[in-house]
């Protein structure tokens, strides 16, 4: 049996958090975005997806991941915290730009508009967002 999906929505004054623990697959995806856009709204001036307990992530879970991060409002930045290396491999096969959800990979068509996209190393609120390197 699977790790249920639980998503915490968090808020702090303009902050919005989703904390992602268990799997991100087919199963949950829908639920993703659907708890996204019940968090974010046009007050919010910083989207958070924590995944610091995310044990897995396919394709439709990426996908509900960048149409997640498309809900934040035009200039909003999104911070990936805690992708763990197998996680950001599968955002890159599928060619999501880890920088910037809302830009497309260099193979896919431009979609929405664009909003600053960051991953992060870090697991807490408090400290500073240092963007990963995503290879090169």
């Amino acid at each position: 049996m699977k790790p249920a999906l639980t998503i915490t929505a968090v808020r702090n004054g303009p902050v919005r958090a989703l904390i992602l623990r268990g799997e991100l697959d087919f199963c949950d995806a829908d639920r993703l975005v659907r708890q996204a856009a019940i968090a974010v709204d046009s007050q919010t001036e910083r989207l958070v997806l924590d995944m610091a307990g995310l044990t897995f992530l396919d394709c439709a879970g990426a996908r509900a991941l960048a149409a997640a991060a498309s809900l934040a409002p035009p200039g909003c930045p999104v911070i990936i915290r805690s992708l763990n290396p197998k996680a950001r491999r599968v955002l890159e096969l599928l060619g999501l730009n880890l920088e910037n959800p809302r830009e497309p990979g260099p193979d896919r068509a431009p979609h929405g508009e664009p909003s600053a996209w960051a991953v992060s190393n870090g697991g807490s609120d408090s400290g500073p967002d240092r963007p990963l390197a995503t290879g090169a």
